[in-house]
């Protein structure tokens, strides 16, 4: 790889007139962890959207391991190592927990003519591995939520972007689910979108605010959230706690 598996330059998608992105640069390596945060309708999920393949951009380019990619449909950028998770859980709810894994693994390692990764030690990172014969449909909402990361860790990822993963987990399993994300870091990059500010703090990593479309702060969570103007107007009069 490059030393940034993900380029964006100058990415920008309008809706209807509105600008939901507007000429955001981007730039990620193959370990990086970054969280973007910023009130509804700032632009996150759609700069997912076009990070992930799934909303071309109305202008600029992105690049993958150095190669153009823009334009391109979903499915050639999932075949690169980009795996999304989306906000909702989407699993088979008829279908055993163990084999909802098995199908999230299979489309990968048929392409990449590689061995996908073992259902059963995914299962025990993700904390499910006594239910593994169990129907989805009988998880809780938050199991589902760990599922669905374990599916997306089926799929080999080089970036795994993230959409609000914490929500509906208990705060013992947000902490957990900080732990995992710290350690997916040793095998890919992770950018996850969220509102839940004390996930975000203790994920301790590159924060970007979004607002109208625009990337109008980075840095770390502490700066981040130090910064009056952006407590204020971004994070809101509550968040003041979760700089401590």
């Amino acid at each position: 790889m490059s030393a940034e598996f993900l380029k964006g330059t100058g990415l920008c998608r309008a809706f209807g007139g509105i600008n939901a992105v507007a000429d955001v640069n981007v730039a990620i390596g193959p370990r990086d962890l970054l969280c973007v945060i910023g009130p509804n309708g700032a632009g996150k999920s759609t700069l997912v959207g076009l990070l992930s393949g799934a909303i071309a951009p109305g202008a600029g380019e992105l690049y993958l391991d150095g190669e153009r990619m823009t334009g391109r449909p979903m499915h050639q950028f999932c075949r690169r190592g980009v795996v999304r998770k989306f906000q909702g859980t989407n699993t088979f709810l008829t279908m055993s927990v163990r084999d909802n894994l098995v199908v999230a693994g299979l489309g990968v390692a048929a392409y990449r003519g590689a061995r996908m990764p073992d259902p059963d030690a995914v299962l025990e990172e993700v904390g499910l591995s006594g239910q593994g014969g169990e129907l989805t449909m009988h998880l809780s909402h938050g199991e589902r939520q760990w599922l669905e990361v374990g599916m997306a860790m089926m799929c080999q990822p080089a970036l795994l972007l993230l959409d609000e993963p914490a929500a509906g987990l208990s705060a013992n399993d947000a902490q957990r689910l900080v732990c995992l994300i710290h350690k997916l870091r040793e095998r890919c990059a992770v950018l996850a979108i969220e509102h839940d500010l004390s996930f975000v703090r203790s994920l301790q990593c590159e924060t970007w605010v979004m607002h109208r479309g625009k990337v109008v702060r980075q840095g770390s969570y502490t700066d981040i959230a130090d910064d009056e103007e952006i407590r204020r107007i971004y994070l809101g009069r509550g968040a003041t706690h979760a700089t401590h």
